[in-house]
């Protein structure tokens, strides 16, 4: 009940208000103010155009985003199928090495090919040595060695595992054992 009381008053103070502009027209002698009346008059029609253009303009965006994002995903997917075809195929090749007498040869061919694809992928092993300086940005110390040479103080003592970076990112930290 409220709600059609405040509907009505709002209607009534807008028409009040139009009203009142309308005189304030007249009485000042205002050149065009028909035309003025009549702009004030469709100013309702116009604000309804512009909000639906915007509601439209909305929409074409949220489905522009959509599209991208499908997009997107199946570029992901195509360059994981990939992938995964060239990984199926070596597996397929220990699958066959296994079932052959020639075991040693064909795990080192299989070696070969795994490593010649990732590399492909852009997969680089971080090439660090014994004796090299302990570099927290590239190295994980697993442990530190006490030792009696001041000169491998701070330096690689063993490397455990190898560190690796994908496209100049390191996702695998050489694992070593430093000299304290």
């Amino acid at each position: 009940m409220n709600n059609k009381k405040n509907k009505i008053k709002k209607n009534n103070k807008k028409k009040y208000l139009l009203l009142k502009l309308i005189r304030y027209i007249e009485h000042r002698n205002i050149k065009n103010k028909e035309q003025i009346i009549k702009l004030m008059l469709n100013f309702k029609k116009y604000k309804k155009n512009k909000i639906n253009k915007l509601i439209g303009i909305i929409a074409e965006f949220e489905n522009y985003k959509k599209r991208i994002e499908k997009n997107q995903n199946i570029r992901i997917e195509n360059a994981n199928k990939k992938l995964f075809l060239e990984l199926l195929s070596l597996a397929e090749d220990f699958k066959r090495c296994f079932n052959s007498k020639k075991d040693k040869e064909g795990i080192k061919i299989i070696n070969r090919k795994l490593w010649n694809l990732l590399k492909k992928e852009g997969i680089k092993k971080i090439n660090s040595k014994k004796g090299d300086v302990f570099n927290t940005e590239i190295h994980e110390a697993v442990s530190i060695q006490t030792i009696k040479k001041p000169e491998l103080k701070g330096k690689i003592l063993h490397i455990i595992e190898s560190g690796y970076s994908f496209k100049n990112k390191i996702i695998k930290y050489t694992k070593v054992i430093v000299g304290k």
